[in-house]
């Protein structure tokens, strides 16, 4: 073990157990090194969002990625800037030839369905483009990004959220063809939301979608059949869905950690050739923060959320390597980026909206939000058949 003070490293004596796994390591405030192939740490593009690259975000609750979703469409330097109008819920994210470089909440609405996870998007969205887009566009690369953010204490502003009144109702959960019933996933409330539950409350529902959310959104749910729980091993029902979340992490062209703003900003910007006008920043105070969080609702949520800790922890240490790769193939530091290499740049002159301008809003009640239903291969191959027929 080294503590570092900037570039100056000291051994210093490790005494704590020794980690065999990821779970273990969070525990001690660790992170365990991974091996990883080359290709899945060297990660740049040269894009071109005039022409085929189109950049889809997966958006999971809780992670910070309302305002980095916001970022995409206010803050990136870009030839075809988003043209955003005030009162409206959604900005023109299109090339002059009226092609979408940009699926967000905030550029295309909720497309795929309120909170789209891999298993919806996957199924939604090369159809959805090939209908709302001019037929010249023969060719498109998606590159998928998205956010984590530390289990804990993203399952406990899930908490402090719905506890405000979000409920989430309205997403589709869609898997292989249909909707999840309420069989499936019966809502843990009675009424119109579950405002004021207590944290006992939250944390015993056992169809609580917020368990392990990062894991289920990030995986293929059509290898554990969906949201059908009949006769399924569920122990090896999450191995499954663990395993196929860092899969498809690992081919996602970036995601963010939420605790390392400063780092994910450096990646985004060397794996795009991207630059944001105005560097993130971390939130200074979050309701998390102002939590009085006891040891045992600590180890009751970590109980309840043993796969997101184990692929944040995956995670992790795969953003960490790619930073350190970026660093090495720059030929500086984060830090060196952020005191002189960025900065002798030309500065980009436009008003960014401040954080403010835009506050969190409620994800299910607007009316640009209200959803019809998507082309998804199953409905587009049913119709295609009606119509041979």
């Amino acid at each position: 073990m080294y503590s570092c003070n900037g570039s100056l490293c000291l051994k210093s004596p490790d005494l704590t157990p020794v980690a065999y796994s990821d779970f273990e390591a969070f525990l001690q405030g660790k992170v365990l090194k991974h091996k990883f192939n080359i290709s899945a740490i060297d990660r740049v593009f040269e894009l071109d969002l005039e022409d085929r690259d189109i950049l889809i975000y997966l958006h999971i609750q809780k992670t910070g990625g309302a305002a980095f979703g916001r970022h995409l469409v206010h803050n990136l330097d870009l030839t075809s800037k988003c043209m955003c109008e005030p009162e409206k819920k959604k900005c023109d994210c299109t090339t002059k030839n009226k092609k979408y470089w940009l699926l967000s909440r905030h550029s295309t609405g909720w497309v795929c369905g309120l909170h789209a996870d891999w298993t919806e998007l996957n199924d939604c969205v090369d159809e959805w483009f090939k209908k709302n887009e001019p037929p010249t566009r023969t060719q498109r690369r998606y590159h998928y990004i998205t956010f984590l953010r530390n289990p804990v204490n993203r399952f406990l502003s899930e908490w402090q959220h719905v506890k405000r009144g979000a409920t989430w109702k309205a997403v589709r959960l869609h898997c292989n063809g249909r909707d999840a019933t309420l069989d499936e996933v019966p809502f843990c409330f009675s009424g119109s939301d579950w405002s004021g539950v207590s944290f006992e409350e939250f944390v015993s529902c056992q169809h609580n979608l917020a368990f392990n959310r990062m894991t289920r959104m990030l995986s293929n749910l059509s290898k554990i059949n969906c949201y059908n729980k009949t006769n399924r091993n569920e122990k090896l029902a999450g191995e499954i869905m663990l395993k196929s979340a860092k899969e498809n992490l690992l081919n996602f062209s970036f995601f963010g950690i939420l605790e390392e703003q400063e780092k994910t900003q450096f990646l985004f910007e060397n794996t795009f050739g991207i630059r944001f006008i105005e560097s993130l920043k971390p939130k200074p105070i979050t309701h998390v923060s102002q939590l009085n969080i006891t040891r045992a609702m600590h180890d009751a949520v970590v109980d309840k959320t043993r796969l997101d800790i184990q692929l944040y922890q995956f995670a992790k240490d795969l953003f960490l390597q790619r930073v350190e790769s970026m660093e090495a193939h720059l030929g500086y530091t984060v830090e060196d980026y952020f005191n002189s290499a960025r900065n002798s740049a030309k500065k980009v002159e436009k008003v960014v909206p401040k954080e403010e301008e835009f506050p969190e809003e409620n994800e299910e009640t607007e009316e640009d939000d209200k959803q019809v239903q998507y082309p998804s291969k199953a409905t587009v191959n049913a119709l295609d058949s009606k119509a041979k027929r």
